[in-house]
């Protein structure tokens, strides 16, 4: 668990109709009507893949994407359990990308967001997690990372996973690239 991983090492939670997994990479085409807001099997509909659970590590990808529609979004996320969990991505606006970060608790979330310019096609998004704390980070040439968010998991006994994701909740869907992940134990 110190480099690069293929995808092919993560496990999808819900599969795509349109994709391609290769050693290196994941491309995935989302669709319609889905989203990312609840991680109970039942109305999670985003299609995505997940890490087994694990303690002190650092996940990290970059994410090409071809946005098409408002609302769409990629990133990764990080699961305690169904009621307690954050997600880090890329969203669609009109005139912009918004970089954003939910945390999720007890059914409630909390988001935190900047902008981006349209013109941005990919990133690089990384979690960093050890005894509960939590770093959700981003690099636009995955060398540099900067910080978006930073959160405590309050139960820092339990496990966590990594993974990522990627939805559509309009009628619309996009082509989504999952690159050079990387997994370190820290």
């Amino acid at each position: 668990m110190n480099g690069e991983i293929s995808p092919r090492e993560l496990t999808w939670f819900r599969k795509p109709e349109l994709y391609i997994l290769e050693d290196d990479r994941l491309v995935l085409e989302t669709q319609p009507y889905t989203s990312f807001h609840s991680l109970s099997y039942d109305s999670t509909d985003a299609c995505g893949m997940i890490l087994p659970q694990m303690e002190c590590f650092s996940f990290s990808t970059k994410i090409d994407y071809q946005f098409t529609h408002l609302d769409e979004e990629c990133g990764l996320f990080l699961k305690r359990n169904n009621t307690h969990w954050a997600k880090a991505g890329v969203e669609c606006r009109k005139e912009f990308l918004d970089l954003s970060c939910t945390v999720y608790e007890d059914g409630y979330g909390d988001r935190s967001c900047r902008q981006l310019g349209a013109g941005i096609r990919w990133l690089y998004l990384r979690i960093l997690y050890w005894n509960g704390n939590v770093r959700f980070q981003y690099s636009f040439h995955g060398e540099v990372y900067s910080d978006m968010r930073w959160l405590h998991f309050a139960d820092s006994s339990v496990p966590v996973q990594a993974g990522i994701y990627a939805c559509s909740p309009g009628d619309s869907s996009f082509d989504c690239t999952f690159s050079k992940m990387k997994l370190q134990k820290i």
